[in-house]
């Protein structure tokens, strides 16, 4: 309908459009797709623009990219590590827009810090299920009742639980029942009207998938992270024995999502093995370095 130009705004490099499994592979098959021709139907329509626009820039030089390059919702220590892990390779490096203090908390046990890690360890609880959509109980309940301490010690902040597993997210929904944060409603599991918004109707508390999280932020982030093998994987790993092992912790645009709705403490719960093992390095370098974050002075490991 534009009759002179059109301005597309968007993040490439969080999540794109979601295609149903089902009717990618129909079309797929029905349409005989190539291997390329499919990875194409993940490719957003702003990222294939955007790709685009940059090619016809290096030929006539007339600028058709902008890219917004400060951040004003985090603390500029977790918004430094957002611009390393995920922007800096692809974008400009991220600048921060507001002051360390703009973002203190008097949270207890995490004083003065702005991201931590609550160990989990493989051996408190039972492997992750083999198939379906993954959940770990044992972190569950940990994550449950951090949560019930963090919300009453600061009911003015806001919290969100994001976790890459929908049985997960129903699990968590669960467990908080005993906290009275969850109620039963209408044969299901909600969080309790009370504690879902504050008095001027914004989001207090949200828990669910990373989906249901791009475009939010919260005060306090508790990231799920749900995996916790012990896979024995050769010397020579590939790509495919890093997926089953890790599964949605090695997507990018996910875990930018995941790691990028906090404003002034994030917390990942589970097994800090998967984080800090020999594949991590290279099969989850953004939880990698995170969990080696937790360890300097701006962080602590629980």
């Amino acid at each position: 309908m534009a009759r002179r130009r059109i301005i597309l705004v968007g993040d490439h490099l969080q999540l794109p459009h979601l295609l149903d499994p089902e009717i990618e592979s129909d079309l797929g098959k029905r349409l005989n797709l190539e291997k390329s021709q499919k990875a194409a139907m993940s490719q957003s329509l702003f990222e294939r623009l955007l790709i685009q626009l940059r090619k016809m820039e290096s030929i006539d030089n007339l600028p058709r990219v902008i890219t917004l390059d400060t951040q004003y919702r985090m603390h500029p220590v977790l918004g430094e590590f957002i611009s390393k892990n995920f922007y800096e390779k692809e974008e400009v490096p991220l600048k921060s827009g507001r002051l360390a203090e703009n973002f203190a908390h008097t949270l207890p046990g995490y004083e003065e810090k702005v991201c931590a890690w609550l160990n989990v360890p493989f051996d408190d609880g039972p492997e992750e299920p083999k198939a379906g959509s993954k959940q770990r109980k044992v972190e569950a309940q940990r994550l449950a009742k951090e949560l019930q301490n963090l919300m009453n010690a600061a009911p003015e902040l806001s919290f969100g639980v994001i976790t890459f597993y929908s049985s997960q997210r129903n699990l968590l929904m669960s467990e908080l029942l005993p906290y009275e944060i969850t109620e039963r409603y209408e044969g299901k599991i909600r969080i309790r009207p009370a504690l879902a918004n504050d008095e001027n109707g914004k989001e207090r508390l949200c828990i669910g998938t990373v989906d249901a999280f791009q475009g939010k932020e919260f005060d306090v982030v508790l990231l799920s992270i749900v995996r916790s093998n012990r896979a024995s994987l050769k010397s020579k790993t590939t790509e495919e024995q890093w997926n089953s092992r890790y599964g949605f912790l090695r997507l990018p645009n996910r875990m930018n999502v995941a790691m990028s709705r906090q404003c002034r403490l994030l917390i990942a719960v589970g097994d800090i093995e998967m984080a800090s093992c020999d594949d991590a390095r290279s099969a989850v370098p953004a939880l990698y370095e995170f969990m080696n974050l937790c360890r300097g002075q701006y962080g602590t490991i629980r």
